[in-house]
């Protein structure tokens, strides 16, 4: 049983939701919002946490079981793109930090890139289970 992709889809909607409040913040200005989207951040850091470890342990049992390269090799660029996600999201918490949660455009755009990487992943992700 794969437990990956079970727990991946949390961070995935965590950060997807987070670039739709910097969204909302860049258009009403509302604390509430920039609040929000840093918690969602922080929290899809944390689920991707989870997501990743059981990622690597499944692996492990797949290559174990002796599952073909071809799918392995499919998987890495899925992963990458996933690991580019994380690394914008990550960058995207640090400088919500840095700079008190203020909403700037440099950050929206890394939100937004972020957003499209992840939402990258997912679809990669879910062709890849397809072939499996």
């Amino acid at each position: 049983m794969l437990i990956h992709p079970l727990v991946v889809h949390l961070p995935i909607a965590l950060w997807l939701t987070s670039t739709f409040f910097d969204l909302l913040a860049w258009w009403r200005e509302d604390p509430f919002f920039r609040r929000t989207a840093y918690w969602l951040v922080g929290l899809g850091i944390l689920g991707a946490a989870v997501s990743i470890a059981f990622g690597w342990l499944d692996l492990l049992a797949a290559e174990a079981q002796g599952v073909g390269t071809a799918l392995l090799a499919r998987h890495r660029v899925h992963s990458l793109v996933a690991y580019g996600a994380t690394a914008c999201y990550l960058a995207d918490l640090a400088w919500r930090r840095r700079t008190g949660n203020r909403l700037t455009a440099p950050l929206l755009a890394l939100s937004i890139l972020g957003a499209i990487l992840i939402a990258s992943a997912a679809y990669l992700g879910g062709e890849l289970r397809t072939v499996m």
